[in-house]
């Protein structure tokens, strides 16, 4: 089942959320605009605000602006940290797109990304619960620990832990698709327990999304993720499928890998090099079957769900995650 078939049953209020969307960006200086509007209208899955939308119907809260205004939020915030994260990076692609920072510089790049997560923050707090803006701004610190984590990591790749990746994951990304449960349920008056559980399952798929991610990057035709093949690698970063690989490898091999590893400028050859050990040691292969297990843990998260038409979109929606290809 497709992407945009799953997520039917919230297809009017992702239409609502992409308005809000283009109302939040409006801005009398016209770069601000242009940049922003080059990232959101650039083809984003628009995964957390479905999974807010998803989880707040599962949870029996079928209308409000509530829903729509902290849907967009989270969106902003998530598209403020591509644009900081381009910078940092020095990335080249996005989406399929030359990245932001390589189009308009990385001042005007990093100062709208301020300008999205003001306005997200507005967006908040205009649904006037404190609940749900401490559910928001715990995220966004959880998520720019993990953006300094990764950069910390960067500096010694060959130092990096199975537990520091993972610690990235969870707070870079995973963090931010937890709070989209907790918001879901929260807008719903659900029960503490609740709000947990569906927490939970935004943790997990967070979680499996990015393992995919980083498989895709060793596995992955450009043209098909949207943006560099092997960019992790070459922007000093240490992802579970070369951790996994390494772990499998001779002591010469794990040598040269390192003294790869503690240069900054990697050779063509030596990135293929690279790239043969993840092939060789089956690191991508590893990383799905444990993306594929904090699937199964996202479902099992649903069982104090409700049965209804948007549990079933939400557990169709792990699937979609677990198999994604892009």
């Amino acid at each position: 089942m497709g992407f945009s078939e799953i997520l039917s049953v919230v297809a009017p209020d992702l239409e609502e959320v992409e308005a809000e969307l283009e109302s939040s960006i409006q801005s009398p200086v016209p770069l601000v605009y242009e940049i922003s509007k080059y990232l959101l209208g650039s083809g984003g899955k628009r995964l957390r605000p479905s999974v807010l939308l998803l989880i707040s119907g599962a949870c029996g809260n079928l209308e409000g602006k509530e829903r729509i205004y902290s849907a967009a939020a989270l969106e902003l915030i998530h598209t403020a940290t591509l644009l900081h994260d381009d910078v940092v990076d020095e990335a080249k692609l996005r989406r399929g797109k030359t990245a932001s920072n390589v189009v308009w510089g990385n001042k005007a790049t990093v100062l709208v990304g301020d300008f999205m997560l003001a306005r997200a923050l507005g967006l908040i707090q205009s649904c006037g619960n404190l609940e749900l803006i401490k559910a928001v701004t715990d995220a966004a610190a959880k998520l720019a620990e993990g953006q300094v984590l990764e950069v910390m990591s960067a500096n010694s790749m060959v130092e990096v832990s199975e537990d520091i990746c993972f610690g990235i994951i969870e707070n870079k990304t995973a963090s931010l698709i937890e709070s989209c449960g907790t918001v879901g349920a929260i807008l719903a008056g659900a029960e503490d327990s609740l709000k947990h559980s569906v927490g939970q399952y935004g943790l997990n798929i967070g979680i499996a999304f990015q393992l995919i991610d980083d498989a895709l990057d060793y596995s992955s035709s450009e043209e098909e993720f949207g943006k560099g093949v092997g960019q992790d690698l070459v922007e000093g970063k240490m992802t579970l499928p070369l951790f996994y690989s390494l772990e499998e490898a001779s002591a010469p091999e794990k040598t040269k890998v390192n003294d790869i590893l503690v240069r900054e400028d990697f050779e063509d050859d030596e990135l293929d090099f690279i790239r043969d050990i993840v092939e060789r040691y089956k690191g991508v292969e590893k990383t799905k079957v444990i993306a594929k297990d904090y699937i199964q843990k996202a479902r099992e998260s649903l069982s104090p769900v409700p049965e209804n038409i948007y549990k079933n979109s939400l557990s169709k929606l792990a699937d979609f995650v677990a198999e994604r290809k892009n």
